[in-house]
């Protein structure tokens, strides 16, 4: 038995994928989707009068994207709605001590849209980050 250097230097982290998905009491919102690796908090708030959608993901992929934002899908039996991002700078905050992320994304909407989303039965919801689409069964 010899010492090596490499063992050494050897990472130490578990991959994300055998480390089960930690299970978060998260007050700041109503919980209304999830995946196997993402839960999704999502409310809506106004501020001044104007509507608005106030999301945070929390999971296991980071986010940082710059200029271009992100849109959000609503999917119900017939039809689907897709709304985009109030801020096109979106970046993730690690949750110390996992490798899980947690992400605020705020969309715009109006009123109509408001309703419809309120008032449909939403089936499930994607995430669009540049070319990467992320998909969410509600609950």
């Amino acid at each position: 038995m010899g010492f090596s250097f490499s063992n050494l230097l050897k990472s130490k982290k578990e991959p994300i994928s055998n480390q089960p998905f930690p299970k978060i009491n998260f007050e700041g919102g109503t919980k209304y989707a999830e995946n196997e690796t993402c839960d999704v908090y999502l409310d809506f708030e106004e501020l001044g009068g104007f509507p608005f959608i106030k999301t945070i993901l929390i999971g296991d992929f980071p986010v940082k994207i710059k200029r271009v934002g992100c849109t959000l899908t609503f999917h119900f039996e017939k039809d689907s709605l897709t709304i985009h991002s109030d801020n096109t700078d979106i970046e993730s905050n690690s949750i110390k001590k996992t490798p899980f992320h947690v992400s605020e994304i705020d969309f715009e909407v109006d009123e109509k849209d408001a309703a419809k989303i309120k008032n449909n039965a939403v089936l499930r919801i994607e995430y669009e980050f540049k070319n990467e689409t992320y998909s969410f069964k509600t609950i």
